[in-house]
């Protein structure tokens, strides 16, 4: 599982680890240093004092004579108590840790004088005790200190260390909108230098091979039209010398709706060669609202030329962001362009925008007699049964969709009287990031 986790996080992770279990080392030797120098120190000093009793007194009575007992119980921590060894048995120096009185103590036997007398000392280590206590509760308090700023610092070391990462991260996420412009390899550490040279070198070639299939494709139905054009007009010419019903005829008009649907096509692939281009235009900061209204009053003109009727209104009346206008605008006009095709003549054709949650939407709605849901209609050369083109308007559409990073859809409405055609701009991009 751990694998599957960001690397900052890994990193974070595996660094607090790492510090803390050093901190936790270093402070249970510290601890167990002085836990040990101190009662090793109190237990040297019950061995010394057992042998310099055992070696200059015989007897009880004798240590009480020659010592200022008054004093001693002032100033010694020891209790000193000598008797005859009943056992006879040697009895080597032993120390017992005991408890009385919410007390601790040390208790010290021996023999000596060739295990005749018996020698105990008794040491009271409750003080020594409580400091040890209280250097625990120190430690504690430091390892609980130390854990909370090592957590912290390594966030903070991990966030410093992925920063050029997360900067690369964020130019590659907005290079959709901003365009394939190169990354600036010196605002970037060294270890990352040649990371950015290696994407700038891959954008570059990306733009070569993009100009090259633009021209291509725009050359290519430049070329295409001239022979076309001449083809027509000589179709036209010819044409005029027969009559109505005859035969010559009828394929002379066949092969002028031919030749129709290849322009229509052509025109098609120089408008996917300008997408192509589009794709490096620089977004402009506009009026979505206003730019929409402008072309809603050119298309009530064309439907009213059409025996048709359209219809716009905006909940909003501002709609302020960065947009490259030419791909708007190839799926904005492709998308009015079928409804009012598709409508039948006194038919309407209406524009509503509206918002949600995440979402700002433009509706276009038709009262053709819908689509065939089942297919895909944004496929290339993909049409409905009553269209003539070539069927290559909604797959730029959706190309040029793409580029910008909106969703566009197309279905049936509710109440079957035709279909919706939808672009949805996510706030979370065109808001957020604007």
């Amino acid at each position: 599982m751990l694998s599957k986790r960001s690397l900052k996080e890994r990193f974070s992770i595996e660094l607090a680890i790492g510090m803390i279990a050093m901190l936790v080392i270093v402070l249970l030797s510290l601890s167990t240093y002085f836990y040990t120098s101190i009662m090793g120190h109190i237990k040297n000093e019950l061995y010394e004092e057992a042998n310099k009793i055992a070696l200059h007194y015989i007897s009880e009575e004798e240590y009480n004579s020659t010592e200022d007992l008054s004093i001693l119980s002032r100033l010694s921590p020891y209790k000193i108590k000598i008797s005859k060894n009943s056992t006879n048995k040697h009895l080597a120096p032993s120390i017992i840790p005991l408890k009385k009185d919410n007390k601790k103590f040390y208790l010290l036997k021996k023999s000596f004088l060739n295990d005749k007398m018996l020698l105990e000392i008794e040491r009271d280590i409750t003080q020594e005790s409580k400091y040890i206590t209280t250097m625990y509760y120190i430690i504690t308090f430091i390892l609980i200190m130390g854990i909370l700023f090592i957590l912290y610092y390594s966030s903070l070391l991990s966030k410093k260390i992925m920063a050029p990462l997360e900067t690369l991260t964020n130019q590659f996420t907005n290079m959709h909108e901003n365009l394939l412009h190169e990354i600036n390899t010196k605002e970037l550490p060294t270890e990352f230098g040649t990371l950015g040279d290696t994407v700038n070198l891959l954008i570059t070639k990306v733009k070569t091979s993009i100009k090259y299939r633009q021209e291509l494709y725009i050359g290519t139905a430049h070329e295409l039209k001239t022979p076309l054009a001449v083809m027509r007009l000589k179709n036209q010419i010819t044409l005029m010398k027969y009559k109505k019903h005859d035969n010559v005829r009828e394929a002379l008009e066949q092969n002028i709706e031919s030749i129709d649907t290849l322009n229509a096509m052509i025109h098609n692939l120089l408008e996917f060669g300008r997408a192509e281009g589009a794709q490096f235009e620089q977004p402009e900061r506009l009026n979505l609202i206003r730019l929409m209204a402008s072309k809603c009053e050119e298309y009530e003109l064309l439907a009213h030329s059409q025996e048709r009727d359209f219809i716009y209104h905006f909940d909003i009346p501002h709609f302020r962001i960065n947009v490259q206008p030419l791909l708007f605008m190839q799926i904005f006009q492709n998308f009015i362009q079928n409804a009012l095709k598709f409508t039948p003549k006194g038919g309407l054709v209406s524009l509503d925008t509206r918002m949600d949650a995440d979402n700002f939407i433009i509706e276009i709605k038709d009262e053709g007699e819908g689509i065939d849901e089942s297919k895909d209609l944004f496929a290339p050369f993909q049409r409905s049964l009553q269209s003539t083109g070539a069927g290559l308007g909604l797959f730029l559409a959706k190309n040029a969709a793409e580029s910008m990073g909106v969703v566009i859809d197309l279905k049936n409405r509710k109440d079957g009287k035709g279909a919706i055609a939808s672009i949805a701009f996510p706030l979370n991009r065109f808001l957020l990031k604007d």
